[in-house]
């Protein structure tokens, strides 16, 4: 299930709840076209070195991503609106694929801030 948050909404205690119910939550930002949004992934999510910077890249990265300790990863994409004004389809492909990978795996939620 995917989480869509707004500017108007409480981002800072939604993180405070996921973590509160013992989730790994991972905050990437946006970016502003395919270039930063991938290189955002990388940066926020350290990313292996395999990572070739690309869409297919980004989906099989996705789907192994995990953490030591076993526990629910939250990945909370941040500050979305920027890229959903300027280049929608971008927006539109992130979200497919967050969503997509998301309903493969039981241990990983989504949240989508929009603001």
């Amino acid at each position: 299930m995917t989480t869509f948050l707004g500017r108007h909404d409480e981002v800072d205690d939604h993180i405070i709840t996921l973590v509160a119910h013992g989730a790994d939550v991972r905050v990437v930002r946006a970016g502003t076209g395919k270039r930063s949004v991938l290189a955002e992934f990388a940066s926020a999510l350290e990313l292996p070195a395999w990572f070739g910077h690309n869409w297919d890249a980004l989906v099989d990265a996705l789907r192994e991503l995990s953490n030591d300790d076993g526990r629910r990863i939250e990945l909370v994409w941040d500050h979305a609106h920027e890229l959903r004004e300027s280049a929608p389809e971008t927006y539109a492909l992130v979200v497919d694929i967050l969503e997509q990978v998301a309903d493969e795996r039981d241990d990983l939620g989504l949240t989508i801030i929009d603001r």
